[in-house]
């Protein structure tokens, strides 16, 4: 304000105006100054701030200029308004009417403020003009500048008076208080719709249009009720932004279309209104799109339509809208993308009706029509078209010599085609179902489908039986012997065999043919196999699957019995014949598929005994290497066929079984894939896959290779073909044994006719199991000194075994395989124990099958093999450590049970040794060991709930190191020399393992202390990581990098060798290894291998260390402790050591 202020100083100056009255207000209204210091401001000073504010609005609106001779004349400084006539003042308050509309647009800005201040002194706009005042503040309603204009204007009872509370208090009031006000006072909500619609020559700026379309919108959702007084109110500002001829813009339209969907979901319209509002929207889509306004925008204005329509029940579409809308470039197109994002069925099936009944006599309507059908979805609503277009065609029909009738038809099928594109079968589904449904047909039997025809009626050189009214009211007609009749003439015709015939009608045909052989009713398909011809010409998968699926469909008929069981033998056996014969004639290249449609059928069953056979007759001339190879037997002649006994059937099953199993053997690779893709179609195919892979292994044979080849090869299948069977209960096959395997082929064979085919299949699967363990043991035998790590497919069957669902059926399984089957039964298992990356499930089952065995061993006679494996057993006990110290309970627990099992053991071959006299060959004969292994399994429950408590225990128990979670004085219950065997026999059979399992045994035995490093093992692994560190940190070898295992033992190592005063009994230079673990040169400080042997070193060093060192190794190496230090704080490894 100072800065005005100076202005008005200068100007006064400058025109050197005259003393000014004596007696002058002591306030003035103002918008830019205080009251009292608009009072010392004359009019003449305010002119030039408002012609400057008005010259800055031109540069934005030039629409402003026009007021520079008018309004902000020099003249107007001497207009007197109570001095004007009536006819003066008209003139002058539209001239400020329209200024006013237009600066609302601009209110903002402080320039129109300067123009406003002049427009309340010299023309009283406060007093004379207060609503145009008002509405142009109003959508600045949050501004100070609002609350300054309103505390201007004396709101008396006007409709206004709602604002005296922002007149008193001073604050900026909320859109939702006017929201609320025009909800008490629906005048204002008129006031504020009028104000803003479009005029002809004046459009209102956009934030104009946003306030006031917003204020109306909230109003209209907040109202409970809108009814017609309120709709009227607001529905002429609707009617005048869509109005093409005023050219409201887009944000007048997005405005009209925000209110017209909130009316259309909110309020119950007259249907004329409801039209009329569809009108116009609807021009002002058609005027967006000739004004290739943006899609989306497009979208938008035809949504504001589809809610109208959708929301308000509309029934009809009237002509008018409808030829707007069709002539809009794309309109199907548009309609189709909105469809996939909204529902917008409800219009569109409206609009499409609409469009065939304007179709019938607009020849646009009925192209459009056709572009909308093959465009939009119409898939729900396609029954209720041609339940119009048939009616049409029906009243065509009844008129006597309509010349008309041919155009009907054609009409007609041009939309039965465009639907039939993408919608066959609900257009057949529709037309049988109004022919089912229609009256004549109901009283006079086919007049209806005749009637129709008359309409449908193609050129005479259109043979008949393929013409589309044959297609569509014959053969798919509601009455089944309408439709073999259809067939049959088709059948005699031998019209597929020429090529006169349009082959467009040859496709339509050829669908409607194989359509035939999905009917209910079996004498139609009867019918629809006698045609001569369809391979040639049918789609050969379409075909083929047909032929597939109707043998599906009569082998359930006959399996369930009951009339219809003569007809379907007849007919699936008419259709191998038509499949193998004529098929695969015209498309050899499905030889193949066709085998594998068969094979299913190729196990006789006593129900389809008749289409078995033949089927086994036809597999012979398709040309399939797996059948061309197979000596099937299909010798039952029909008399024999009447009445043969099962245990016949059972044998032509057992030979054929046994043809197509040596077929497998002498190439599993080339057959494997096919005959598992076939075993997966059925349980009868899976029945047959089966097996034939259990009598391939069965079969007698002096090269086992050829068996083991297949085991391979077939196991990935059969694992996949558990996956597919849900046996009930773990009892299945116990009574199986891996002797009999032959014989319960046998029986198995027997058993196909049971009903239960996956109980059957999951007993075929448990016998082939064994049948593949059998292999695998011989194999092994012959094999002895093959490495059992060689052999994939046993670790793949163990791993099968551990972790399939139903393990449980397995475990004998998995007890005869790890025996007899690995050659090295111990070595075998062994890396399920400590191998680092095998699930905890993995682990815990591979150590309840070895506390099994164990069980097994101990319960056993003696024997010499008995005591070689309880040997191997027991020399498992240093890697039983790894999976004792396991962080997961089922773990630990499963590991107890074979300590409990080891124990036993050890109790049956302390016994056997003692008996045979071999304490020579049992290295652990001292009855302390198994005390030792006793006292373990009696800590059962603590060693399974708390990993801590092994190490304690061990430690406890192998040194005078006391922990307070075990007993006092649980060292003495072994003698030292004992211990220290225990201790070496512990150590050095685990630090044959892994790096992982070397940590974990070594962390277990931790507590025993420097005991560890009397064993040369220990000391031999120390020595060796600390010289790879150092000659990896040297450069030498850059493959000599530790592990993070590695290191960690090595760190392990360090903490026990400076953890005790004494470095003088390890047997090697200690100074030395504590040098060559704090040396970090040439090594990142980063690198875990250099940083944590030295922190590890330096945190466990004793005092008493130094104490024993000589004054010049204490010179040498107290350098390279600070060195070591001084990294590592650095690193904020080792800070409290600064």
């Amino acid at each position: 304000m100072s800065s005005i202020a100076s202005q008005l100083q200068a100007i006064k100056s400058a025109l050197g105006s005259a003393p000014e009255s004596t007696r002058r207000p002591i306030t003035r209204p103002s918008v830019l100054f205080d009251a009292k210091e608009a009072a010392d401001i004359d009019l003449r000073a305010i002119l030039p701030i408002a012609l400057s504010g008005l010259e800055h609005l031109t540069g934005v609106d030039e629409r402003f200029a026009r007021y520079s001779s008018t309004l902000f004349s020099q003249t107007s400084l001497e207009v007197n308004r109570e001095q004007q006539t009536q006819k003066e003042n008209d003139k002058l308050n539209k001239s400020i009417s329209s200024y006013l509309g237009l600066l609302a647009g601009y209110l903002q800005l402080p320039a129109a403020l300067k123009t406003l201040e002049y427009l309340i002194r010299r023309y009283l706009v406060h007093v004379y003009n207060v609503d145009e005042l008002l509405l142009c503040a109003l959508p600045y309603h949050d501004t100070h500048a609002f609350v300054r204009i309103v505390q201007l204007v004396n709101l008396g009872n006007s409709k206004w008076t709602f604002l005296d509370g922002v007149k008193s208090s001073g604050a900026p009031p909320p859109r939702s208080v006017l929201v609320q006000q025009c909800i008490r006072d629906t005048s204002l909500l008129e006031t504020l719709s009028n104000y803003a619609a479009p005029k002809k020559g004046f459009l209102h700026s956009r934030t104009v249009v946003c306030f006031c379309t917003a204020v109306i919108v909230e109003c209209l959702g907040a109202i409970p009720k809108l009814d017609s007084n309120i709709v009227q109110r607001v529905v002429g500002y609707v009617f005048d932004s869509l109005n093409p001829d005023i050219g409201a813009d887009r944000d007048y339209k997005a405005g009209a279309l925000m209110i017209v969907g909130v009316l259309a979901t909110r309020a119950t319209l007259a249907p004329k209104l409801v039209q009329d509002l569809i009108i116009f929207v609807a021009k002002a889509a058609q005027h967006d799109a000739l004004e290739s306004v943006d899609l989306p925008w497009l979208r938008v204005t035809v949504m504001a339509i589809i809610s109208l329509v959708q929301s308000q029940s509309v029934h009809e579409f009237r002509k008018k809208p409808l030829m707007i809308l069709k002539d809009i470039r794309d309109f199907s197109g548009v309609l189709s993308v909105l469809s996939s994002e909204f529902n917008i069925e409800n219009f569109v099936r409206l609009y499409v009706e609409s469009l065939v009944d304007y179709s019938t006599s607009d020849e646009s309507c009925h192209v459009h029509l056709i572009e909308t059908m093959e465009t939009i979805p119409i898939k729900n609503f396609v029954e209720r078209i041609v339940r119009k277009v048939l009616g049409n065609c029906i009243k065509a029909s009844r008129v006597t010599d309509n010349p008309d009738i041919n155009r009907t038809g054609i009409w007609a099928k041009k939309i039965f085609a465009a639907i039939e594109k993408k919608y066959s079968c609900e257009l057949r589904d529709a037309i049988r179902k109004f022919l089912e449904e229609s009256e004549i047909n109901s009283v006079k039997g086919d007049s209806s489908s005749k009637l129709l025809s008359l309409v449908f009626d193609e050129s005479k050189s259109m043979p008949a039986e393929i013409s589309d009214a044959n297609i569509w009211f014959s053969l798919d007609h509601p009455k089944a012997v309408v439709r073999q009749s259809a067939l049959s003439k088709i059948a005699k015709s031998d019209i597929l065999k020429k090529s006169t015939a349009n082959p467009e009608k040859f496709i339509n045909m050829q669908d409607a043919i194989i359509r035939s052989l999905y009917d209910d009713d079996l004498s139609v398909v009867q019918a629809a196999l006698s045609i001569e011809g369809l391979a040639a010409i049918a789609s050969p998968r379409g075909l083929l699957k047909a032929y597939d699926d109707l043998l599906v469909k009569c082998t359930d008929i006959i399996h369930k019995g009951g009339s219809k069981t003569s007809k379907a033998c007849d007919v699936a056996v008419s259709c191998l014949e038509k499949m193998v014969m004529e098929y695969q004639v015209h498309h050899m290249e499905h030889a193949k598929d066709i085998a594998t449609v068969v094979f299913g059928l190729l196990i006789v069953h006593p129900k389809t005994l008749k289409v078995n056979l033949k089927a086994l007759e036809l597999a012979k001339k398709i040309q399939w290497d797996f059948y061309a190879s197979s000596p099937l037997v299909y010798e039952l002649t029909d008399p024999e066929a009447k009445n043969v006994p099962l245990e016949s059937i059972a044998s032509i099953n057992m030979k054929n079984i046994q043809a197509f199993a040596e077929t497998f053997l002498s190439n599993p690779n080339k057959h494997v894939e096919w005959l598992a893709d076939c075993g997966n179609r059925s349980s009868f195919s899976r029945t047959l896959f089966l097996l034939i892979v259990l009598q391939a292994l069965l079969i007698p044979t002096e090269v086992l290779d050829k068996q083991v080849n297949l085991c391979q090869v077939c196991l990935p299948a059969l694992k996949n073909e558990w996956s597919h069977i849900q046996p009930k209960g773990d009892c299945i096959g116990d009574e199986i044994s891996i002797d009999n395997l032959e014989k319960c082929i046998t029986e198995l064979v027997k058993h196909i006719f049971n009903n239960d085919t996956d109980a059957l299949n999951a007993r075929i699967l448990v016998c082939i199991f064994w049948g593949l363990l059998r292999v695998q043991s011989s194999y092994v035998k012959q094999n002895f000194m093959i490495d059992a790590g060689e052999n994939i497919a046993l670790d793949d069957l163990f791993m099968f075994f551990i972790t399939s669902p139903d393990n449980n059926i397995f475990q004998k399984h998995l007890q005869y395989l790890v025996a007899n089957c690995t050659g090295a039964p111990i070595q075998f298992i062994s890396k399920y124990l400590v191998d680092e990356g095998l699930s905890a499930g993995v682990q815990a089952e591979s150590l309840l099958v070895l506390a099994s065995i164990c069980s097994t061993c101990a319960l056993s006679e003696s024997s010499s093999m008995d005591e070689s494996l309880c040997m191997q057993l027991l020399l498992l006990f240093p890697s039983l450590i790894v999976p004792l110290s396991h962080e997961n309970k089922d773990v630990r627990s499963s590991a107890m049970k074979f300590i409990e099992g080891l124990s036993l053991v050890w109790q049956r071959l302390s016994t056997s040794v003692s008996k045979n006299g071999n304490n020579g060959k049992f290295p652990m004969s001292s009855p302390a060991f198994g005390v030792f292994l006793e006292s373990l399994a009696n800590q059962k429950a603590m060693i399974s709930s708390d990993a801590r408590f092994l190490p304690a225990y061990i430690s406890s128990m192998l040194s005078p190191s006391q922990d307070l979670m075990v007993p006092e004085n649980l060292h003495e219950r072994i003698d030292q020399p004992t211990k220290d065997a225990i201790l070496n026999f512990i150590l050095h059979s685990s630090l044959k393992l892994s790096p992982y399992g070397k940590l974990m045994v070594l962390s277990a035995l931790k507590g025993v202390g420097t005991i560890l490093f009397k064993a040369e093992e220990v000391k031999s692994l120390f020595l060796y990581l600390l010289d790879r560190r150092s000659q990896y940190q040297s450069g030498h070898d850059s493959k000599q990098v530790l592990t993070t295992h590695e290191t960690q033992i090595l760190c392990l190592l360090l903490e026990v060798l400076f953890a005790v005063a004494d470095q003088t009994n390890f047997g090697f230079d200690t100074f030395e290894a504590l040098l060559k673990a704090l040396k970090v040169d040439g090594l990142s400080h980063e690198d875990p291998v250099a940083v944590m042997p030295c922190l590890t070193a330096l945190q466990n060093l004793q005092p008493v260390f130094f104490e024993n060192l000589k004054n010049d190794t204490k010179v040498y190496v107290c350098p390279i402790i600070l060195y070591a230090i001084d990294c590592l704080v650095k690193l904020q490894l080792f800070t409290h050591l600064s």
